[in-house]
């Protein structure tokens, strides 16, 4: 009897001993019991940690790596962790590894595109615990409208956001020809924002043309989408002979004179001092009807008030303006 006892003491021991080895801290967990080490979302050098509960939602940026681990405790009812589609997302992985009293699956996922837009959503129920998590990469930014407005040789465009999602700014490009854009200006954006948000950009002193705009909008870890105008702009041609005001004036070293020709006319613009001498020669050649514009570089010029003078066709007009150096 004594025997028999002291070899189930004997036995009892060596099996808390091996227990003690092979159990890890998540696999004391409770019996039935889901639970979540922390969640990590990457996007180049940028990396957010955050943690996860059961009933979770949590918005995303566009773009980036999300990954995070789900432990299921309490023996072989742990098998029963399901997704709730039962359909991955294309490209995501979710590996399951099976413990002893606990089972880890790792899920991973990078969006195909820094464009996005969707929901994932898991439903996890071993033996009737319920835990939804649902994950949302919105589009960065929905528009509502995206329009333009022409004032004789100036644009203005404007947009208006639906929602906005770590949006740093706009910029806004310009084409008028076929896939050569070029960046004219830039508008912050609201970062984060659930309310709708109207914005506008000006393109003045255009030359007649016909031209597209888009703009690209930038989130805050580098990602970023095009939004284009749906419609072409076409700046016609002015319905009378202007000479503009030179601008910026005062100017150091550079300025541009803007001018109107309501039909194709010889042009000639000259620069004079203030004792009448003629310094250059801007322009002197057939311009085409429409609005248009000449650079005047006085870099080899000193301070002081000029003239310039512009004839086309029975239009004279002279203006002055200022060097300061």
């Amino acid at each position: 009897m004594k025997r028999n006892f002291k070899e189930l003491l004997t036995l009892l021991s060596f099996l808390l001993i091996i227990s003690t080895m092979v159990i890890s801290p998540n696999e004391l967990k409770a019996y039935g019991v889901i639970y979540f080490g922390n969640a990590t979302y990457t996007n180049g050098t940028y990396t957010e940690t955050f943690a996860l509960n059961c009933g979770d939602f949590k918005l995303l940026p566009s773009g980036g790596t999300l990954t995070f681990v789900v432990y299921g405790s309490g023996g072989d009812i742990l098998d029963n962790l399901v997704l709730s589609s039962g359909i991955l997302p294309a490209g995501a992985s979710f590996l399951t590894v099976s413990g002893i009293l606990n089972v880890q699956s790792t899920f991973t996922w990078t969006p195909p595109s820094a464009s996005f837009s969707g929901e994932v959503r898991f439903f996890f129920a071993p033996y009737g615990i319920e835990c939804p998590i649902n994950f949302e990469w919105p589009l960065p930014v929905e528009l509502s409208s995206f329009t333009s407005v022409i004032n004789g040789n100036n644009v203005t465009l404007n947009w208006q956001t639906v929602s906005e999602v770590n949006n740093a700014r706009f910029e806004i490009e310009k084409s008028s020809s076929e896939n050569i854009w070029n960046k004219i200006g830039t508008v912050a954006g609201n970062g984060n924002s659930s309310i709708p948000n109207s914005y506008f950009y000006e393109d003045r002193n255009m030359n007649s043309g016909k031209y597209k705009y888009r703009l690209k909008q930038t989130d805050f870890n580098g990602n970023f989408e095009y939004l284009n105008l749906s419609n072409e702009v076409n700046v016609g041609v002015p319905e009378k002979f202007t000479l503009s005001q030179n601008y910026p004036n005062p100017f150091n070293p550079s300025t541009n004179i803007n001018f109107d020709i309501p039909f194709d006319a010889k042009v000639n613009i000259k620069i004079f001092d203030m004792t009448g001498r003629e310094v250059v020669t801007l322009v002197n050649d057939f311009r085409t009807a429409g609005y248009d514009s000449v650079n005047f570089d006085a870099s080899s010029l000193s301070s002081g008030i000029y003239l310039y003078s512009i004839t086309a066709g029975n239009f004279t007009a002279t203006k002055k303006m200022m060097l300061n150096k």
